[in-house]
Order: C-alpha cells, then structure tokens, then sequence
C-alpha cells in the first residue's frame, strides 16, 4: 500500500473503504470495518491529525445550512438549473431563445384589488427572490430595495361583451413572456374583474422561483388576503434562511471528500457509459421556439 500524501488523500482512501470519520471534543473518532485500520493507517492517522480535524470540521460545517446576514444582497452564482435556463434564452441554441416561464390564471369569487397589490408587495418585502435580478456573467442579486409593485386591474363588470377579447389579449401578453433578466422584476400580476368572479392572471420566470415555490407564495398570498391586514406578515411563519444561504451551503459541499470521491467515480466511467439515444431532430423555427415556452393556465380555484 502507498501511503496517501496528504490528509485529503487520506481521508478519501479511508472513505473509500467504508471508514466513518467524525470530529469529537478535537479528536478524532472512527467507526471502521474490522481489518481495514491496519497499523500503517493508524500512523497515517496519527500524522495527519490537525489537517484532518480541519477537514473533517469543514464538512460538518458544509452540511449545515447557516444564514449568512451579513451580505443577503451580495451577488451569489446560479445553480446548475437556473444556469441552464439561462442559457436557453440565447438564439445560438437548438430549439433555445425561449424563457422557462409559466403563466397561471387563478379564479376568485371577489378580490379586492388595494388588499391584492398590499399583500404581493408584502411578499415582495418577505421573500428575496421576488427582489432578484440575474446577470449576464451567471450571478444572481437580491436587490435591498424596490420601487412599490402596482398590480393593474380591467373592470369589466359593466361590460362583459369584452371578456374573451380581453382574456385572450392578456394570455398572449402574458403566457408567453421572455423577461429581460437584468431588469426587475421577474414576474407580472394583472386583475380582471368580471361579472361573475375576479380572475388573478400570474407570469413568474421560472429563474427566480419554480412551480413549487409558485404554489407556495400563493398559498401565503391566499393567508393574507384573508387577514385583517394584507400588508402584515405575521400570520406566516418567520423565514430564517435564504435561497442564497442554500446556494452557498450548496458550493461548499464541493470541497468535501465525500464529492471527490463521487466526482471522481462519475469521471472514471465517462468513456464507459451508453451514448444518449440517437432521436429523430427537427429544424427550430421562431414558431417552434414560441411553442416550447412553459404556460400553464387556470390551474387553481382562490
């Protein structure tokens, strides 16, 4: 057996083998199948101590998400999805030049357009995503302030002749946006008023939240419409992390020995693994592209 040289070798050799490793009251602990500690890793072990205490420390420190704030509006790096969609937006790409965007249309018997727009600009304030902008470099930044988002609203209670006119001209505004995403905001909210309910008509780009997180804010946005006041986020329960503190918690876990060792088997077995299936293609077209944009619509009953 070669020695490892340094503590990170070390610390995937002993990974590698089945070798538990963890940081205790500055010591080192070890659950080890039996035979693999030979005396030889014991000396390792023993040379090696305070850089693998250090290491061992990071990695405890890399799986534990902790807020970090002191810079919430500092630039941070996109994740590998959000990276893909980025890249999507650009023509060069097959069947790219599209936003991942959604539109959603959600029916409410009555809704107050004042009690709306307070509430949203509560979650704006609430939620740092709602406050983001992506860069062209591939970073993305909670901006600390925005201007107040006004929420435009057609009445058409007196005029219902207009409402599938009206419908299908907000859908083919909305349902198909392409943000420009350097510019706040990433999402538009529009109210139309109608003789028998309100419809709430929702485009959110999918860089800055997704479908997921779509329903969450909504669900909250439904908490506090039916509060006594919009605008007051207390009925929601205290946010203590940020999608930036994930994203970095995220980063960190890449200097792990746990990662290495992962990348380094994916990377062993390249040349290995089956080609993608060999599937019919098809030239884009400005009318494809346009078809290939994410809408949803009239999913959810308020």
């Amino acid at each position: 057996m070669t020695a490892p040289t340094t503590a990170a070798d070390l610390l995937d050799e002993l990974t590698s083998l089945g070798v538990a490793l963890w940081s205790e009251d500055g010591r080192i602990r070890f659950r080890a199948p039996q035979g693999v500690l030979t005396e030889e890793r014991r000396a390792a072990l023993r040379a090696h101590k305070e850089q693998l205490l250090a290491l061992l420390d990071a990695e405890d420190a890399a799986r534990t998400v902790t807020a970090d704030p002191a810079a919430p509006h500092e630039p941070f790096p996109l994740t590998d999805v959000q990276s893909a969609y980025l890249l999507g937006r650009r023509d060069p790409f097959g069947h790219g030049g599209v936003a991942c965007h959604g539109y959603l249309e959600i029916h409410y018997p009555r809704l107050d357009p004042a009690a709306l727009e307070n509430a949203w600009n509560a979650l704006i304030a609430r939620h740092g995503m709602l406050r983001a902008v992506v860069h062209e470099d591939g970073y993305q930044q909670v901006l600390p302030e925005v201007p107040r988002c006004r929420i435009a609203v057609t009445d058409l209670r007196d005029t219902p002749e207009r409402r599938d006119e009206h419908l299908e001209e907000t859908r083919s505004d909305l349902g198909h946006r392409t943000y420009d995403t350097a510019r706040w905001p990433l999402f538009e909210l529009r109210l139309t008023r109608l003789p028998d309910g309100d419809v709430l008509h929702f485009s959110l780009d999918a860089l800055v939240a997704d479908w997921a997180s779509a329903a969450l804010l909504l669900d909250e946005l439904d908490t506090l419409l039916a509060s006594p006041d919009p605008a007051d986020t207390s009925p929601l329960p205290p946010l203590t992390l940020s999608f930036r503190d994930y994203v970095l918690a995220e980063r960190a876990l890449r200097d792990t020995a746990r990662h290495r060792r992962d990348r380094d088997y994916w990377h062993s077995r390249l040349d290995s693994l089956p080609p993608a299936p060999d599937r019919p293609r098809v030239r884009a077209t400005a009318e494809g592209r346009r078809g290939h944009q994410g809408q949803v619509g009239g999913g959810w009953q308020g």
